[in-house]
């Protein structure tokens, strides 16, 4: 049997952190510190996105139109892209901080880490770098770190799913 491949699909931080109905982003409730979710409510090209950060524990709601999005990753904790609140999925790995915005994520995360081949094609531009897999820090990368990564990752999956 052959090894693990992983080919880069080209996914961005842009489509993976997009909140869609049935994989929102997790995010720390403001409010009571539990599990929530931001939701895309409404897209209108002329105006942007319509998000929502709801909480099913504390009943708590912010809902704002947003033209674009903002990241910051690399200052602290890593927050969603429309409230700049922190997100839920996070856990100490390696001696870093191993995150992801949704279920999603960690899907494309479990595959590259778990895979013994990676390839990563050119975009239709000739770009090879600009896609979440190609971003990735090293010690995610590092194929040392693979077994203690993947235990992270199963971990963050049942954080998600949980209540």
């Amino acid at each position: 049997m052959g090894k693990k491949r992983y080919i880069d699909q080209r996914e961005h931080r842009y489509t993976i952190s997009e909140p869609i109905a049935n994989d929102p982003t997790l995010i720390v409730c403001p409010k009571c510190s539990k599990k929530a979710s931001v939701i895309l409510s409404d897209t209108q090209p002329d105006f942007g996105h319509t998000v929502k950060a709801v909480c099913a524990n504390c009943g708590f709601l912010n809902k704002k139109t947003v033209a674009e999005r903002a990241f910051y990753w690399h200052e602290g904790e890593p927050s969603d892209s429309y409230f700049d609140y922190r997100l839920w999925l996070k856990i100490s790995c390696c001696g870093h901080s191993l995150w992801a915005f949704n279920l999603r994520h960690l899907q494309l995360l479990e595959e590259f880490v778990s895979a013994e081949l990676r390839e990563n094609p050119k975009d239709n531009l000739g770009y090879a770098n600009s896609s979440i897999s190609s971003r990735l820090p090293k010690w995610i990368k590092s194929s040392k770190n693979r077994k203690q990564v993947l235990t992270c990752i199963k971990k963050l999956k049942q954080l998600a799913i949980s209540a």
